[in-house]
């Protein structure tokens, strides 16, 4: 398995938008990127509110990472 980490974020102009970080190869990895990303919108004065999280992904055996 894999998991993607992914952030929902709203700026103060109202804009909200999904964004995504790299595949990771263990929840704590991914937990690690959305550990940065929070870092990084909590200092941001643009950023009004965010939620992250990570989306486990089961590849199946036909499926190229």
């Amino acid at each position: 398995m894999v998991w993607l980490p992914v952030a929902f974020v709203c700026l103060t102009n109202n804009v909200c938008s999904f964004y995504n970080g790299n595949l990771s190869i263990s929840q704590e990895q991914c937990d690690t990127q959305n550990k940065i990303a929070v870092r990084a919108m909590q200092t941001d004065a643009d950023v009004k509110a965010y939620q992250v999280d990570c989306i486990e992904i089961k590849p199946k055996s036909t499926d190229s990472l």
